[in-house]
């Protein structure tokens, strides 16, 4: 007998359910897409214990007869494709005809609906991908459907769930989304039966994202004038100059109004902003892209998370074009009337000016590692003989501060320290060196407990997406330990959470809150699964904090401070680059010296 076998048609469910149904997330993304593709106006997302337990999607869109009720639960049945050409021009969000079936499969599932023109709906009641009632249903026009344990029969999967808080904030985040993607869609929200959001049907995409994610957040774009280039047509918004994040998840791009994840559309938007924005940060932007059906193939992921494009060459040439006019309606600003945003590097911030970046004088905090240094390390601006690498033509560093001569020259650009080693130049960046010095002396602290906080004199209120609410409310202890406490305040009656931040890390307190806050969440969110506090947690944690905190660190007060940092990062235990690999000290031998200015 062979040894190839057909799968069972509820195995083959179950086994497409892994591709569709990630975590309860993709549960929602797929009957709300299919609530949208059916002309609803209004849609009510209601979920208990993170999805896991409920997920319930009620909309009023057109419903379905008993007969596409229960074909709407078998494998590959769907409304929206009649023969392979329409797989070329696809105008829906759903037309694999696998959501449902997938996740009955995976759940007790129950599916009420009825047409408006119909006198009663159809209930059907799924278990595990088997069919155990079908009734006559009394509900309004529309579709009810009740996903609850998910992932009852297929523990595997289950295990791989992350807790409730975290998978909550991943399912608010899909409503956000599909809520941007939809403003003339009214979208409610609750949450073990309390109302987490509740945002009024509008034609104004702004006031959508205000309603979201605060007037702040919309107060930080500039909107894009629509423009359209060989068919591709684009509008949205686009951040302000030096406004950056670590992740995207600020990073809105739809197209045809299907959110998707495309480097080709991600990495244009990056470029326009060199030069104002630090490296390993990504610009927030909000921009649909709008195209002939037929130029973008949607049928390459089975999430339906990436598209290929018919001419990527355009569409990235679009992209940038779209990213840089963004600009060009800004007037330019005086110093004083520049903030740095969320995310910029705010040692350095650059100040637009209307052609280039230009950076601030920043006077001295008293905020400093400086404060710390021990009495030894203090002294003269010049120390005691040194060797330097052993191969003349080097440019890297071998040096230690117990066999080191230096002499201080000068200060560069209001970043880099240089110094006379010999006939060698020393090249010390600040906020890496910082970076190292402030990374070991948290893994110390941390190894005993938690970092030192600085309570604020009134508690600071801040807005925050609900999704972002939910991520810092499931990783308390763990920002606790990196000394910021903070807790929700509740949600408006939109979808702005209220955050209120009681104390922050102390060596990060120059910093503007919001900035100490966003950054925090977004470096461990980055992560993955956020970090618990071993010894590998530790390690992350101290980086990440010693990261946000030297952005924030003084500049070194004369010859003095700039030998005392010198001395500080030699004494220390890696001093030559910085917890993510980055150099904080470089030496030019005078062997390179010689080759480079070689005849």
């Amino acid at each position: 007998m062979g040894r190839i076998n057909v799968l069972p048609d509820i195995l083959a469910s179950q086994v497409a359910a892994g591709e569709v149904v990630e975590r309860p997330a993709s549960v929602v993304k797929e009957l709300v897409e299919n609530s949208i593709d059916a002309g609803a106006k209004r849609i009510v997302v209601e979920f208990q214990k993170g999805g896991t337990r409920l997920i319930r999607v009620t909309d009023d869109g057109s419903g379905m007869d008993r007969a596409d009720a229960l074909l709407c639960l078998e494998r590959h049945a769907t409304s929206k494709i009649r023969e392979s050409a329409d797989l070329v021009a696809i105008t829906t969000l759903g037309f694999r005809g696998e959501a449902l079936p997938s996740i009955a499969s995976v759940s007790r599932f129950r599916l009420s609906t009825r047409r408006r023109e119909d006198a009663c709906g159809t209930l059907i009641s799924v278990s595990g991908g088997k069919i155990h009632e079908v009734e006559d249903s009394g509900d309004a026009a529309g579709t009810r459907i009740e996903v609850a344990d998910l992932f009852f029969n297929v523990p595997a999967r289950r295990k791989f769930l992350r807790g409730e808080q975290t998978e909550t904030a991943h399912l608010l985040q899909q409503i956000e989304t599909l809520a941007v993607a939809h403003p003339e869609i009214s979208f409610i929200c609750r949450r073990d039966q309390e109302e987490i959001f509740r945002l009024a049907a509008t034609e104004d995409l702004a006031v959508r994202l205000r309603d979201l994610y605060g007037e702040k957040f919309l107060k930080r774009l500039v909107v894009l004038t629509p423009q359209e280039t060989q068919g591709v047509r684009v509008y949205g918004w686009m951040a302000r100059p030096g406004e950056g994040r670590s992740d995207r998840s600020h990073q809105l791009l739809f197209v045809n109004g299907r959110m998707i994840r495309s480097p080709l559309l991600s990495q244009p938007l990056r470029e326009a902003c060199e030069g104002t924005l630090a490296k390993g940060l990504h610009p927030p932007a909000v921009l649909f892209f709008e195209m002939d059906p037929s130029a973008v193939d949607c049928n390459v992921h089975p999430a339906k998370r990436e598209v290929r494009f018919r001419d990527p060459g355009l569409i990235r040439t679009v992209a940038l074009q779209a990213a840089r006019s963004a600009w060009k309606s800004l007037k330019p600003l005086t110093d004083h009337e520049f903030s740095p945003g969320v995310g910029t590097d705010p040692l350095f911030p650059p100040i637009y000016s209307g052609k280039s970046a230009v950076h601030p004088t920043w006077m001295p905090s008293d905020h400093s590692i400086q404060c710390e240094l021990s009495e030894q390390m203090s002294g003269s601006s010049r120390i005691q003989e040194t060797p330097v690498s052993d191969d003349p033509n080097s440019s890297g560093c071998a040096l230690h501060q117990s066999s080191l001569s230096a002499r201080y020259i000068g200060m560069l650009g209001g970043r880099y320290l240089l110094f006379e080693e010999k006939e060698s130049l020393l090249l010390l960046e600040i906020r890496a060196a910082r970076e190292r010095l402030l990374y070991e002396r948290f893994l110390s602290r941390l190894s005993q407990g938690s970092l030192e906080s600085q309570h604020l004199l009134m508690p600071e209120l801040l807005e925050v997406s609900s999704a972002d609410l939910a991520w810092i409310e499931a990783h308390r202890d763990l920002l606790n330990a990196a000394g910021l406490f903070a807790e929700s305040f509740g949600v408006g009656k939109h979808g702005v959470g209220s955050l209120k931040v009681d104390a922050i890390p102390a060596d990060a307190a120059t910093l503007p809150i919001m900035e100490i806050v966003v950054c925090l969440v977004d470096e461990l969110r980055n992560i993955g699964e956020a970090p618990t506090l071993d010894r590998r947690g530790r390690e992350v944690l101290a980086a990440t904090v010693s990261r946000i905190a030297a952005a924030g660190a003084s500049l070194p007060d004369g010859p003095e401070g700039a030998m005392m940092l010198l001395r500080q990062l030699l004494a220390s235990e890696l001093p030559y680059v910085t917890p993510k690999g980055r150099p904080t000290l470089i030496q030019l031998a005078p062997g390179e010296l010689l080759r480079r200015f070689a005849a």
